[in-house]
């Protein structure tokens, strides 16, 4: 009788484990040339392509529920954006809001995603334009993803990439923290945290079509610049990791939590130093180097994932309060003081004034108000080990340790940008410490604690709906 039984499982686990599917898709993103460039503070007009721009879109089934992951070569992707281009996904896939999963890679050489305020008319009509374009090419990837599913198994597993990501807020000798600081500046006394250089993978092994990689790791993708667009080194991982695995794998990156680390190295090594000369001449240097390097970490254990049970999908898109960054009586002084030409009295590093005296700041946006804005948590589960966690906005690197660590999953993806844009999430110490993302920042200190654990009490909740009988 024990054999009978052991049978009738072994052959259940089987029937579940076939039933999990995985796909993928990909499309052309590429805007025309001649669209604003978003990313700095002023803007940009695009007169070139290094390399195209793209978007991918995992499609996963449980065999009852799916649910679609993509991956947008964009800095971000706005809540109005988002407002227009989630239902033309739902009508052209099927797959409900809490399934899906949007994803900006966080490049500063791709278009508005949305028209903004210091545009010209013919800029912002270009733009709509182009979003229109884009949010039908979301909805059409979403679909072909959906019609590539092939029966999978699910591996995964974790190595480090190191080199390639540095903290770029600094304590300087004089006591005021300062966010790139500048190459070789004796005036630094200590980097303001440490980078996280956990680089997480999932494998899709699939049956009769080509293995489908999601590759993760966490930091600014900005090495370029300039007017062309770029993928930057995002677009460099795939690239890297599709060639070299070959089989026509595909590979679809997720970047990490990256609000306060990026690729400049303070006081670099020899080598290093020499990217900084070469990328005058060779825009991609930079991206070419962190590309491979990423890529080159995946591939070390691409080969040894280790495999986990498949399982049910479930979803959980929420809203949660979080309150305002409101100025300070300081920070409106500041501005005034801007206004009437007395920069030179203002006690912050340029970079700070920018953010704190822009025509669009938060200062100048937020004096009279509100109290609180609300930002979308959204959570994927499939089965009962593999979650994936995101957040619309750009997280310091101690709030994504404190979702992968304290996470019920075995292993959770943790992603910026996703579902919104919300700008900076600094953690309660960052804001203590100021510089220019706390000036930025929309939401007040306890929000990083807060995203924390709203983000933990998503996860949860998954975890124990997995765990139920259906």
């Amino acid at each position: 009788m024990k054999k009978i039984i052991i049978l009738v499982l072994a052959f259940g686990a089987g029937m579940a484990f076939a039933e999990f599917r995985a796909g993928f898709a990909r499309v052309d993103a590429t805007p025309p040339l001649g669209l604003p460039l978003v990313g700095y503070f002023t803007t940009r007009i695009a007169d070139g392509v290094l390399d195209p721009l793209y978007i991918d879109c995992v499609a996963v089934s449980d065999g009852t529920n799916s649910a679609l992951i993509y991956c947008v070569d964009d800095l971000q992707l706005s809540n109005a954006f988002l407002a227009k281009a989630v239902p033309e996904i739902i009508k052209a896939t099927g797959v409900p809001r809490e399934h899906i999963y949007v994803h900006s890679t966080h490049i500063h050489t791709g278009p508005a995603s949305w028209p903004w305020g210091n545009l010209t008319e013919e800029e912002r009509r270009l733009v709509k334009l182009h979003a229109d374009a884009r949010i039908a090419k979301m909805a059409e990837v979403g679909r072909l993803a959906l019609a590539d599913l092939a029966p999978a198994r699910i591996g995964i597993a974790k190595t480090d990439c190191r080199g390639v990501s540095f903290i770029r807020r600094y304590r300087m000798k004089d006591g005021s923290v300062r966010t790139n600081p500048g190459i070789t500046n004796h005036a630094i006394k200590e980097p303001l945290g440490t980078p996280d250089e956990t680089l997480q993978l999932v494998r899709f092994r699939r049956t009769g079509a080509p293995d489908i990689a999601i590759v993760n790791f966490g930091v600014h993708p900005d090495t370029i610049g300039g007017t062309k667009y770029s993928a930057d080194w995002p677009g460099v991982v795939r690239c890297t990791f599709e060639a070299a695995v070959g089989d026509g794998v595909k590979c679809l990156f997720l970047n990490g939590a990256q609000g306060d680390v990026n690729h400049n190295c303070h006081f670099p090594p020899p080598g290093y130093a020499a990217l900084y000369v070469e990328r005058k001449t060779r825009p991609k240097a930079f991206a070419l180097h962190m590309g491979r390097a990423v890529a080159g970490a995946a591939l070390t254990v691409w080969d040894v994932c280790e495999e986990i049970p498949a399982g049910p999908i479930r979803g959980i898109v929420a809203k949660h309060p979080m309150p305002v960054n409101r100025p300070t009586a300081d920070e409106i002084k500041w501005v005034e003081m801007f206004d009437a030409g007395r920069t030179d009295e203002i006690p912050l590093g340029s970079m700070e004034i920018k953010t704190l005296t822009s025509p669009w700041s938060r200062v100048r946006r937020m004096k009279n108000g509100p109290d609180h804005f609300d930002i979308l948590v959204t959570s994927l589960a499939i089965g009962d080990d593999l979650a994936f966690a995101g957040l619309p906005c750009e997280p310091f690197v101690d709030i994504g340790r404190a979702v992968k660590a304290r996470s019920p999953f075995r292993m959770t993806v943790f992603t910026c940008l996703t579902n919104g844009s919300e700008g900076y999430i600094a953690s309660t110490k960052a804001h203590a410490e100021g510089g220019y993302e706390a000036l930025s920042s929309r939401f007040a200190a306890p929000t990083g604690d807060r995203l924390v654990k709203a983000q933990l009490d998503q996860l949860t909740a998954l975890k124990n709906a997995a765990r139920k009988k259906p």
